[in-house]
């Protein structure tokens, strides 16, 4: 399907942009249900992306999104509708907006709180150069909850500059807001101003008929533009307040988008919107589809996850854990998604869900601590990194025993290179004194928080977003162990022991007896484990992360001489997690291939040719691993 781009929108009259909108709704399902994606959201946006590409101009005036999940009809109408079904798939288009892609998309956007900077920035940017054209900036009412936003805040309403901030106000972030914003904005919500903005369209707007609106919005900007601003906390900051307006009513989004273009100073949109809006499961359901697995369009059925994850393990131990008193669960607005929800069901006086505020949240933390509290931090991968000054200055400094509990670490799908959790490890290293682990099955798992809450020191176990396999090594205590010979050595962390000991045997058809070290622990090193190493020549590291940051780096500094087998260009694109691997090399045969390659250029040309000497097989009995029943 074709879906007009915005400059053929200037000749839509107000029925046609109607029409396109249940259009557009429609395509969004079609091109996402196949492979899943950001549904609620972008289903609550399509009024308000209509109203921006009608009312501004697009090849002239920047338009940034805050945490840009939402961009879906602002990727249809420029000229990216032919491609929105190989969204969030291996070489399709990104999830968010990405300056690659397409030069309507000015910024990388995965990260909540960014948008209000960017376009501080943007609009300086356009000022000192004199470029021509306006700044919007879309930002949903969950990043309202992330401090960075009121730095931007602060300054925007310094500057003076003619900045648009449109508020998309649905509720939520990922699971419903929480916080002293989050009720401010219900306030302003369920305010006389709304009733009455929605009355004077009926009144005025609709009146006057499709045929008429460009005067129906004149009138309506002279008799709006001063009667509904309110003294709010954004008039405060000098920051011209309107609304709230109806953002799922196509002639409120009109008038409100009009009337702040009027404005030479900083203005701010207030649009109310349902998450999921004219699609019925996904309006009951806005947390389950705000990025949905695959779906039935008909009924928005679900295919359930049979498969048990290392986020569902997290969840069931932390359920059971919660018994002691002393556990506290902070999340940063992921309570489904680390897996929380029962935590937070069964002790609810103990979850602390801060929104998204993840430096917030660490700092919170490191005070509970100090009072015999075991906070245990869940939080995604990619997000901690924006805590690093926290975790240094008020964990490590103080020596806090905190766990933090890494979901989504190494490779994650879908997502694309603003979610890949591929630096945690080499972070960690940077907290002193600190623990880290890193299971590769459930019982590993368990054991690593189980040990992480009994410490008295910071630290991290870090697991991916997989379905959890059961490994059945040789076990050596505080590491597994297989192996064939020792022509060369694989040392191994989380799920990479999998990949790493089937890589053995692609090593063996090519000649190459090798081993393999599976660690849950990278740090303190495993007892045992230095000894085992000491005196190897080929030492291979082969790890879900930075490559040369890591574990490598970590042993380097112990004196052994490893090559990091991790991920050379870490911003990889979206991708089913088999797809990934393979495009990283880190999946059985490519993990095999990269060893085979270096050691055939290290190796004497007589040797390479005839392939090298067998040593003697261990007596580590085959691999095998069971899917859990």
């Amino acid at each position: 399907m074709q879906i007009q781009d915005y400059q053929n929108l200037k000749q839509c009259d107000l029925k046609s942009l109607k029409n396109l909108a249940q259009e557009i709704r429609s395509f969004i399902l079609e091109s996402v249900h196949k492979q899943g994606g950001h549904v609620a959201s972008n289903l609550g946006m399509v009024e308000i992306t209509l109203g921006i590409a009608q009312v501004f101009d697009l090849d002239q005036d920047a338009v940034i999104f805050d945490t840009s999940h939402q961009s879906y009809t602002y990727k249809l109408l420029t000229r990216r509708s032919e491609d929105l079904p190989t969204i969030r798939t291996l070489g399709g288009l990104s999830g968010f907006t990405d300056p690659v892609e397409s030069t309507y998309d000015k910024y990388y956007a995965g990260h909540a709180g960014t948008g209000l900077s960017l376009a501080y920035g943007e609009a300086m940017a356009r000022k000192l150069k004199g470029v021509p054209g306006r700044v919007l900036v879309v930002v949903g009412d969950g990043a309202l909850t992330n401090g960075i936003s009121y730095e931007g805040l602060n300054n925007i309403g310094a500057s003076g500059l003619p900045i648009v901030i449109i508020l998309n106000d649905n509720e939520h972030s990922i699971s419903k807001n929480v916080g002293a914003m989050a009720a401010y904005l219900a306030k302003l919500r369920s305010s006389g101003t709304y009733k009455s903005m929605k009355n004077f369209v009926t009144s005025t707007l609709r009146k006057a008929g499709a045929k008429n609106i460009e005067e129906a919005l004149e009138k309506a900007k002279l008799a709006l533009k001063e009667a509904f601003q309110l003294d709010t906390f954004f008039e405060k900051l000098g920051i011209v307040y309107l609304g709230p307006f109806d953002g799922n009513d196509l002639e409120s989004v009109l008038i409100a988008l009009e009337i702040a273009q009027s404005f030479d100073k900083p203005t701010v949109v207030h649009f109310l919107t349902r998450k999921g809006a004219g699609y019925e499961p996904a309006e009951k359901s806005p947390v389950a589809f705000h990025s949905a697995a695959p779906f039935n369009i008909r009924t928005g059925e679900m295919k359930p996850e049979t498969s048990r994850t290392f986020t569902k393990a997290f969840g069931d131990f932390m359920a059971e854990i919660g018994k002691d008193t002393d556990v506290v669960a902070l999340t940063a607005a992921m309570t489904d998604g680390t897996g929380l929800s029962q935590f937070a069901e069964r002790y609810p006086d103990r979850f602390i869900d801060v929104g998204i505020a993840e430096e917030h949240v660490v700092l919170t933390a490191s005070a509970m601590s100090s009072h015999s509290l075991k906070p245990v931090v869940a939080v995604y991968s990619t997000f901690l990194q924006r805590s690093y000054d926290q975790l240094l200055h008020d964990i490590a400094l103080p020596k806090k025993h905190v766990v933090f509990a890494l979901d989504r670490a190494g490779l994650v799908p879908s997502d694309g290179p603003t979610h890949q959790g591929l630096w945690d490890i080499a972070y960690a290293l940077h907290v002193p004194n600190s623990r880290i682990y890193t299971p590769f099955d459930e019982e590993s798992l368990v054991r690593s928080l189980r040990e992480a809450l009994e410490c008295d020191v910071p630290c991290f176990v870090r697991y991916p977003k997989a379905v959890l396999t059961q490994v059945e090594l040789e076990n050596h205590g505080s590491f597994v162990y297989a192996g064939f010979g020792q022509d060369v050595t694989l040392v191994a962390y989380g799920p990479m022991v999998i990949q790493a000991a089937d890589a053995l045997n692609h090593l063996k058809n090519y000649g190459i007896m090798g081993e393999v070290f599976g660690l849950w622990q990278v740090r303190p090193l495993p007892d045992g484990l230095w000894e085992h190493l000491q005196g190897k020549r080929s030492i291979y590291v082969v790890e879900e992360g930075i490559k040369d940051y890591g574990a490598a780096a970590f042993l380097r500094s112990l004196g052994l001489e490893v090559y990091s087998l991790g991920v050379a260009d870490p911003f990889v694109p979206a991708g089913t997690r088999e797809q990934l691997l393979q495009l990283c090399h880190l999946d059985a045969e490519g993990i095999a291939k990269r060893i085979t390659r270096r050691e055939l250029l290290r190796r004497p040309l007589k040797q390479a040719k005839t392939g090298f000497s067998p040593s003697e097989p261990s007596v580590v009995p085959s691999l095998v691993r069971k899917r859990p029943s």
